[in-house]
């Protein structure tokens, strides 16, 4: 009774400290939030998915004809250790959550778009994310972190044509090169947007087969762990938006305290302290800036160390297991030249 009053008491400063850090640390462009009230979740029936295993021998065994190397669902992952990923960036908010994760000694793994899914003939590559935030992707660099590819415009994989994967691999990768230059890594970590195909059961074995096809050879699919999943791209409120300029944006609505709440919550009530995970949030959402600080400092306080995708892959796989996959090549004549607004680069036929 009294760990579990004392673990109250705990969750509730963790809380209060949570909204106090979200209007100080991003000054004036946050008014002043409430408090906010933890809820204990643990009475809760929705499921959090079942442990994982830690031995990293310990995974089910599939077929690799449909499940290319990576980690799915089930997958071991190392008692004590957490692996926060970020999806969808760079964007107006991901150089707020690079400075946190400076400060608390903490590298991440990126997952990167070059422009979104929402704008699908903007693609100039003066304008796209790459460029946008290349300084942003060269601290990712510069401090440690891993990144991944996202694909270039957050498009279903089990819905697309074998060339039109690789255009969307390639053109993300391409352009991050034209961006950072000599500086650009070569991805080898991919999480395929929507987790698709094999996150679910709505995609066919086919759509699995092809899709396995195309990335087998690229790179090592990191999905992420049931019930490590912050919800926050699922979970608009009032006062967020993914740009910082817009009017729209206004933290410190009730709504939004609430949604950052919901989210620390859904991270929090898995996290005994000696199970891992892989912990999925976006960079495009600034409820998650704000919650990031006393995020890290609560699991530090329960035991957790962190680190990125690939220290998880060489802990898996051994260290030389990024090795079977080709250097970046070379640019092409055809990269070095900056396409117009709606232009996309010349592709294989589909």
């Amino acid at each position: 009774m009294g760990e579990t009053m004392s673990f109250n008491r705990r969750a509730l400063l963790f809380f209060s400290l949570l909204s106090v850090c979200s209007g100080l640390v991003f000054g004036a462009n946050a008014s002043q939030p409430g408090p906010i009230f933890f809820r204990d979740f643990s009475q809760e029936s929705a499921p959090i998915g079942p442990p994982s295993p830690s031995d990293p021998a310990a995974a089910p065994l599939r077929d690799d004809a449909v499940w290319p190397q990576g980690y799915y669902t089930g997958d071991p992952v190392p008692l004590h250790t957490i692996y926060l990923t970020f999806d969808d960036g760079p964007s107006d908010f991901t150089a707020q959550i690079l400075d946190i994760l400076k400060e608390e000694k903490v590298r991440a793994t990126f997952f990167l778009n070059s422009y979104d899914k929402d704008n699908p003939f903007h693609a100039d590559t003066g304008q796209n994310y790459m460029f946008r935030y290349a300084d942003v992707l060269r601290r990712m660099v510069d401090e440690g972190h891993a990144i991944g590819n996202h694909t270039y415009s957050h498009r279903d994989l089990a819905r697309l044509t074998l060339p039109q994967i690789d255009f969307q691999l390639d053109t993300l990768q391409r352009q991050l090169g034209e961006a950072l230059g000599d500086g650009a890594p070569r991805l080898h970590l991919i999480r395929p947007p929507f987790g698709s195909p094999w996150l679910g059961d709505w995609n066919s074995e086919l759509q699995r087969m092809k899709v396995c096809s195309a990335l087998e050879d690229r790179g090592i699919v990191m999905l992420w762990t049931t019930g490590w999943d912050s919800s926050d791209s699922a979970d608009w409120v009032a006062g967020e938006w993914f740009e910082a300029s817009a009017k729209r944006y206004h933290p410190g609505s009730a709504p939004y305290e609430r949604k950052m709440e919901r989210e620390a919550n859904r991270i929090l009530r898995r996290a005994n302290g000696v199970e891992g995970g892989i912990v999925l949030m976006h960079d495009t959402h600034p409820t998650s800036r704000d919650i990031l600080k006393s995020l890290i400092e609560e699991l530090k306080y329960r035991g957790y160390g962190f680190g990125t995708l690939e220290d998880y892959c060489r802990w898996r796989w051994g260290p030389g297991v990024f090795d079977r996959f080709a250097p970046m090549p070379s640019p092409t004549p055809e990269a070095a030249v900056p396409l117009r607004a709606g232009q996309f680069p010349s592709r294989p036929s589909s």
